[in-house]
């Protein structure tokens, strides 16, 4: 059970930044949650470590992403690479976090095949790896971002806000003919529901590289989805 306790305001470096050790102690204790939670690991970051990129977005556009126009969280809904740019260099520290787990061999060995990777999207198979295995990390991925939010709000770091990875999930139903949301309508799960780190411009694999980490693509032994709460 959530137990709130008064707090006061740290939402900005100026006051948070008064008492370092404890912001330090604040930290570890939300990376330790987020790892109790089925993180691989949860860091801190310097906010400035965070990059940002047009062409990230560019890339939802060209060529033409499935989710694009389709999701209220993915481009052209999605904050703008500039705009991210704007509200990352308000803040002075952020928590990268990680999911993974190891390919299941018989996807691995489908997207060995001769066929163009464009087409996969409409391969039975790999629709049926989306719904049993990659939904499901999302959502290991998103409770895990939700978790380090809602701890660093309740510790008083009000400007805590989260971004996940891919597209949002929480409305998709692959049967239905609106797919990931209606987007003529509000966002059903407001509280919920997070854009993607490169939903917003934001360039995963430089954020990783400037963190002092690496992030291989099209690894065998680790499909992995990241996250980024910026924090004060």
């Amino acid at each position: 059970m959530t137990q709130y306790e008064p707090v006061y305001p740290k939402h900005t470096w100026a006051l948070a930044g008064e008492d370092v050790p404890a912001f330090e102690r604040d930290m570890a204790a939300i990376c330790a949650a987020a790892e109790e939670r089925g993180a691989d690991f949860a860091k801190l970051i310097p906010a400035r470590h965070v990059a940002t990129d047009e062409r990230v977005t560019l890339k939802c556009k060209i060529p033409p992403c499935e989710c694009y126009g389709q999701c209220l969280m993915d481009p052209p809904f999605s904050p703008t690479a500039e705009e991210t740019a704007k509200v990352v260099a308000k803040y002075e520290h952020a928590i990268l976090t990680e999911v993974s787990i190891e390919l299941p061999q018989e996807y691995w060995d489908l997207i060995q095949g001769d066929q163009p990777l464009c087409r996969l999207q409409y391969d039975e198979r790999a629709i049926e790896f989306d719904r049993t295995v990659q939904q499901a990390l999302w959502f290991r991925l998103h409770d895990v971002v939700m978790e380090i939010e809602r701890r660093a709000h309740n510790l008083g770091y009000f400007f805590a806000v989260g971004y996940v990875a891919s597209t949002c999930y929480l409305c998709y139903r692959p049967d239905d003919p609106v797919g990931y949301c209606d987007t003529t309508q509000l966002c059903k799960h407001p509280y919920e529901a997070r854009p993607s780190m490169e939903a917003a411009g934001i360039d995963v694999y430089s954020t990783y590289h400037n963190a002092g980490l690496k992030l291989k693509m099209g690894s065998r032994e680790k499909f992995s989805w990241s996250g980024l709460v910026l924090v004060v």
